[in-house]
């Protein structure tokens, strides 16, 4: 659908919305755009749902992750936005499906844009869009996906002077002790739960859980179940208004995947929970420990292109620091029931409704549009290709000759890149210019490790 018969179709639906907000009250909007990699980039305004589009600067597509620190390479070569084409406005429309007015906060609601190039076609660099797209992949199968994302991060004091000179290892974990399931870490942890909790709620995120994690300054939450596009809105919201929250209170969250040495407390994994629903009943259910035709050869998709897609769950160079099977970060290509240790744990019990995939490789550093669709994309082509599925693990994958998972940003990029999977079910423009944002990415620590004498040669060399 071109930008023009969008406009359309959402204009009376805006105009109704921006009626029913005035009347509530409501004075101001942010308006959410979503960046290559998974950032929120917001403006706030008058309330105004415009039924003629948004104004949206191409550079969006093309920003390097960080926004630039410590390298200061603010942007990536890119179609999108360059020297040749003066790094143009877009246009964009609000997705009347994303409005929403904020229960704590009632003079502001919020909503997410869908972006499109000037001469009206999609925008192909959107992750919004890529994953709509998917989504309808999947619709058109007969099934209405289901994903549900939980996240783990962590708090800290925030020490604005410290945070602007670099200094993060100094800042304090928020809570004195790092057992998980502590509901006296912090004497304001659980009105922080509650108030999150009860946030989320005023916006139509359901939040299952807050619990501490094993770690100084560990946390995690776990979302309730959507549809594939609204699931990735709700997960973006909810790190949003997260950080909001512990913004408000004098904290900080960061959602980087390991802030711990490797092999120190626990890890940010952002693992995502997936099911396919027709006419109101779970596809995958046959029972416990047992799957339907129809799960078997989606699970055999999501294997298949799960070193292709590798890069959409491990997006950074601290992504890589997480690998670890023995703390249930995976490594392997496999899957198998109740299995912590692969990337896939088909959970079956304890009823039918509860049936569904973990995908365990996720870290909480994800861009949520693109690691969904790309668990959906792959999992279609299984549908589609009726493909057969390896049977279970059922010992210690450390002993098995399993396909491993690209171990490096470098490797993963390269697996992608060369996809024609990934082309086609993503779209070949926005396949090249996501590698692209990567190699900038890769590109910039090594230019920073090249540029300092690190701890190990100082202590190795200096009095040898």
């Amino acid at each position: 659908m071109d930008f023009e018969d969008r406009v359309a179709v959402y204009a009376p639906k805006l105009e109704a919305l921006q009626a029913e907000l005035a009347s509530r009250g409501v004075e101001f909007v942010e308006v959410h755009t979503v960046d290559t990699s998974g950032v929120v980039r917001s403006k706030i305004a008058p309330l105004k749902l415009s039924t003629s589009g948004e104004s949206i600067n191409a550079i969006l597509y093309c920003v390097t992750h960080g926004d630039g620190q410590p390298m200061g390479d603010v942007a990536f070569a890119s179609p999108s936005a360059n020297e040749e084409n003066g790094f143009p406005n877009i246009k964009g429309i609000i997705d009347p499906d994303t409005v929403v007015q904020h229960g704590w906060k009632p003079k502001f609601a919020s909503a997410i844009t869908r972006s499109y190039m000037l001469d009206g076609a999609p925008c192909a660099y959107d992750p919004r869009n890529v994953l709509a797209r998917v989504e309808e992949r999947a619709r058109a199968l007969g099934y209405e996906p289901k994903f549900a994302l939980e996240y783990e991060f962590g708090i800290f004091h925030a020490d604005h002077d410290l945070m602007r000179a670099g200094r993060y290892r100094e800042l304090k974990p928020w809570g004195h002790s790092l057992i998980n399931y502590d509901l006296v870490r912090s004497g304001e942890y659980q009105d922080f739960a509650a108030e999150f909790i009860t946030r989320m709620k005023s916006i139509d995120i359901g939040v299952a859980s807050l619990v501490t994690e094993y770690g100084y300054g560990m946390y995690e939450y776990a979302l309730t179940p959507k549809s594939a596009l609204a699931a990735a809105d709700a997960a973006m919201r909810a790190k949003l208004h997260l950080r909001e929250l512990c913004a408000e209170r004098g904290l900080v969250a960061t959602f980087m995947t390991r802030f711990q040495p490797p092999g120190k407390e626990s890890a940010c994994g952002a693992h995502h929970h997936v099911s396919l629903w027709q006419d109101g009943k779970p596809a995958f259910a046959a029972g416990p420990n047992r799957l339907t035709p129809v799960a078997e050869t989606f699970l055999a998709g999501v294997l298949n292109r799960m070193q292709e897609t590798h890069i959409f769950f491990r997006p950074t160079v601290n992504s890589y620091r997480r690998f670890d099977r023995g703390a249930w970060s995976p490594e392997d290509v496999a899957w198998g029931f109740e299995n912590r240790t692969a990337p896939i744990r088909a959970i079956t019990t304890p009823n039918d409704a509860a049936c569904r995939f973990e995908h365990r490789a996720p870290g909480a550093d994800v861009n949520p549009y693109l690691s969904i669709a790309a668990i959906l994309a792959a999992g279609c082509e299984g549908i589609e290709k009726n493909l057969a599925l390896e049977p279970p693990v059922t010992s210690n994958l450390a002993n098995l000759d399993k396909p491993k998972l690209p171990r490096t940003l470098k490797a993963s990029i390269e697996a992608f890149a060369g996809s024609d999977f990934c082309a086609e079910a993503f779209g070949e423009a926005f396949r090249d210019n996501y590698a692209e944002s990567r190699r900038a990415e890769q590109a910039a620590f090594d230019a920073w490790q090249a540029s300092h004498i690190t701890d190990f040669e100082w202590q190795r060399y200096f009095v040898s």
